[in-house]
């Protein structure tokens, strides 16, 4: 069983609804689930960025855009 461990945070008008839209868009029951989820990603994102690696997004028509994160890549 996972254990769990009470986080207090304050969030902006804006994280709020950040997280709102995530819980919408991740499926998830609740904001703290939403929360959980993005720290998931982001974490796993970090990893992959940090192996030299770059992100990268193809649209539907064959568009390449790299992605850049602040504070997780190096901007050029």
């Amino acid at each position: 069983m996972v254990q769990m461990r009470k986080v207090t945070m304050n969030l902006t008008e804006r994280d709020v609804k950040n997280t709102e839209r995530l819980r919408l868009k991740l499926h998830t029951r609740s904001n703290a689930e939403a929360v959980s989820a993005a720290l998931t990603i982001t974490s796993s994102l970090s990893d992959l960025l940090d192996d030299n690696k770059e992100l990268i997004i193809r649209s539907k028509n064959g568009d390449i855009e790299k992605v850049i994160i602040p504070g997780l890549t190096e901007q050029e």
